[in-house]
C-alpha cells in the first residue's frame, strides 16, 4: 500500500491556487490519493462565492468504531502581492516550505494524510478514520456543515476529532485549542428626528444617543472569564452618519460591532443583554433603535478528557514542550462538530494570512509524527 510524503504533498497541495472556494481541481487531487490507500470518498458540495459551488471532501477508512476524523480546509486568504517567492510553487529554501497555506493549512492536511498513510500500511486495528476537507473556511463557512449534515443522513457517529489549524505559536505544539470564544456581529442603528442645529428642542440627535450607548456597552463587564477563555469582550468596528450638512441634525446613526464572548454565554443570553441596555439608554434620549444580530458561532470547549491528555503526552515526548490548553484565536470549522470532542492541533502560527508564508521542514516532520503516534495511542487497545 502507498505512503504519502508530508512534504511533497504539501508542495502538490500548495501549487492548487485555491483562493477563497475556488477547487481548481484539488478535491479530485485528493480524492484519488486518498481512494488509492482504501479511503471511501465522497465530494459534497455547498455555495460558493462565485457562481460555482463549492466542492467539500469526506473520506473514510473503515465501519466501526471508535471513529477519529481529522478536519482541514483547503481554501486560502488572498494576500498575494509583494511576495519573495511565488505564493504557489511551493518552493523549499534554507529549510521552510514557502507558500500560501503552508501554514494555514496545507501543511497540517498533508501531515495527517501522510501520518494516516503510513498508520493504515503498518498497523491493522478495529476502527474507523475519517477526513473532512472544507473549501470555504475562510470565507462562506458552508461546507464543514453541508458534511455534518450529511453524516447525520447516514447515521454516522464521530467519537474523537483532530482539527489541523495552526494552533502552535512560539514553537511547535506549544499550544493545544480545546474550545473557542463565540462570534457575533451587530448592528446598531438608532432613529432620532432631524432637524436644524441651530434650533435646540426641535430635533432629537440620534448622534448623541449613540455615543452613550456605545460609553455604556464599553463600560460594562460582560464577564471575568473563565478558566480557559479570556473575558468576553465587545469591540466597536464602524460608526456611520449619512448626513451631508453640517448644521443639519441627522435622523439616524448607526455602528457596527464584533464581540467575542466565552462559554458563561450563549449568543441568545447576550443578545437579551446587550438589548437591554441598548434600550434602556435610547428610551432616556427618547430615540427608537433597530439592532441586527448575525452569529458566526457559539462558545465551546472540550472537557479535559483521556484523548486530551493523551495527545498532550504524545506531543512532550515529540517536542518536550508541555502544550498549553487554551481556547485562543478567532473562530475556524471546528464550531460546526456540535458536542464531538475534539481539539485543534497544528503547525505554527507566525505567518498565516502574511506575505511570504512558510513553515519549517523540521515542524512539517514532527506534526506527521505527532499525528502518528496519536494514530497509534488512539487505537491501542482496538489493535487486531
Amino acid at each position: 500500500m502507498k505512503t504519502y510524503n508530508e512534504i511533497k504533498l504539501a508542495q502538490e497541495l500548495i501549487r492548487f491556487p485555491t483562493v477563497k472556494t475556488e477547487d481548481k481541481g484539488i478535491m479530485k487531487f485528493l480524492s484519488r490519493k486518498l481512494s488509492s490507500i482504501g479511503f471511501k470518498c465522497k465530494i459534497i458540495k455547498s455555495e460558493g462565492t462565485g457562481p460555482k459551488p463549492a466542492l467539500n471532501l469526506y473520506a473514510k477508512f473503515g465501519n466501526s468504531r471508535p471513529h477519529i476524523n481529522f478536519l482541514g480546509h483547503t481554501d486560502v486568504v488572498a494576500n498575494l502581492n509583494n511576495w519573495k517567492i511565488p505564493p504557489f510553487k511551493g518552493v523549499i529554501r534554507k529549510g521552510y516550505l514557502n507558500g500560501r497555506g503552508s501554514q494555514d493549512m496545507k501543511g497540517g492536511i498533508a501531515c495527517f494524510i501522510s501520518a494516516i498513510s503510513t498508520f493504515i500500511k503498518n498497523k491493522k486495528f478495529k476502527g474507523s478514520i475519517s477526513i473532512i476537507i472544507a473549501a470555504d473556511e475562510e470565507t462562506t463557512g458552508l461546507g464543514t456543515p453541508a458534511i455534518i449534515k450529511y453524516l447525520k443522513r447516514r447515521g454516522e457517529k464521530i467519537d474523537f476529532s483532530i482539527i489541523a489549524e495552526p494552533s502552535s505559536n512560539k514553537s511547535l505544539a506549544d499550544e493545544i485549542r480545546i474550545g473557542r470564544r463565540g462570534s457575533m456581529n451587530g448592528i446598531i442603528t438608532i432613529y432620532g428626528k432631524s432637524g436644524h442645529s441651530a434650533f435646540y428642542g426641535s430635533y432629537i440627535n440620534p448622534c448623541t444617543a449613540l455615543a452613550k450607548i456605545i460609553a455604556k456597552l464599553k463600560s460594562t463587564s460582560l464577564d471575568k472569564g473563565t478558566k480557559f477563555m479570556p473575558p468576553s469582550n465587545l469591540e466597536f468596528t464602524k460608526m456611520n452618519v449619512e448626513n451631508l450638512s453640517e448644521n443639519v441634525v441627522p435622523q439616524s446613526a448607526s455602528a457596527k460591532f464584533n464581540v467575542r464572548f466565552n462559554s458563561k454565554h450563549k449568543s441568545s443570553s447576550l443578545k437579551k443583554k446587550l438589548n437591554k441596555i441598548i434600550n434602556t439608554v435610547a428610551k432616556k434620549e427618547k430615540c427608537k433603535t433597530g439592532i441586527e444580530y448575525r452569529v458566526s458561532g457559539e462558545a465551546f470547549y472540550t472537557q479535559s478528557n483521556k484523548e486530551v491528555y493523551m495527545v498532550k503526552n504524545i506531543v512532550k515526548k515529540i517536542t518536550g514542550n508541555s502544550a498549553k490548553l487554551n481556547c485562543r484565536g478567532g473562530t475556524s470549522d471546528s464550531r460546526f462538530l456540535g458536542s464531538i470532542p475534539r481539539l485543534e492541533l497544528g503547525l505554527r502560527n507566525n505567518s498565516i494570512h502574511m506575505v511570504n508564508e512558510k513553515t519549517s521542514i523540521s515542524d512539517l516532520k514532527k506534526l506527521t509524527k505527532i499525528y502518528y503516534n496519536i494514530l497509534e495511542n488512539y487505537f491501542k487497545w482496538k489493535l487486531v
